[in-house]
């Protein structure tokens, strides 16, 4: 059984961006991305998601929405995939000047987890466009350069 992909798109466009906060340069967002997954591992899918929540332009109802359908994957998934035990970051890519992906597994006892995080560029920094994971580890050979 393959899970549904959890993803969570959100639109970046000026009138919403404002409202986010930004990571200020591109050198930020693999440390950022670094803290989510660190959090993730860490502390479980609330405190990734904290660690998140600022960056995003969402509001917190569907954060919490998206968590909700988070944890319930994890718990359907857990006696077969075993606990969290780190995180792998697998590369990075960019799309012209605004947009960047940076890929990373999540490692459990028995599979890896890829999550992706979607950044764009606004006039006032960078902001979490979109996020995902899934348990289609397979499919990175195809996603990462």
């Amino acid at each position: 059984m393959t899970l549904r992909p959890i993803v969570f798109a959100v639109a970046a466009f000026a009138g919403l961006a404002a409202r986010a906060d930004t990571l200020k340069t591109e050198a930020d967002l693999k440390p950022f991305a670094d803290r989510v997954m660190a959090a993730t591992v860490g502390a479980g899918l609330e405190a990734g998601f904290a660690v998140m929540r600022p960056y995003l332009v969402i509001s917190e109802t569907e954060l919490q929405n998206v968590l909700l359908k988070s944890r319930a994957q994890r718990e359907e998934t857990a006696p077969r995939y075993g606990k969290s035990v780190g995180y792998e970051y697998i590369g990075r890519r960019k799309l012209g000047d605004s947009l960047v992906r940076l890929t990373y597994i999540e490692k459990t006892e028995r599979h890896a987890l890829p999550w992706m995080f979607h950044f764009y560029q606004t006039r006032n920094g960078w902001v979490l466009s979109s996020f995902l994971w899934n348990d289609r580890a397979s499919e990175l050979f195809n996603m990462v350069p």
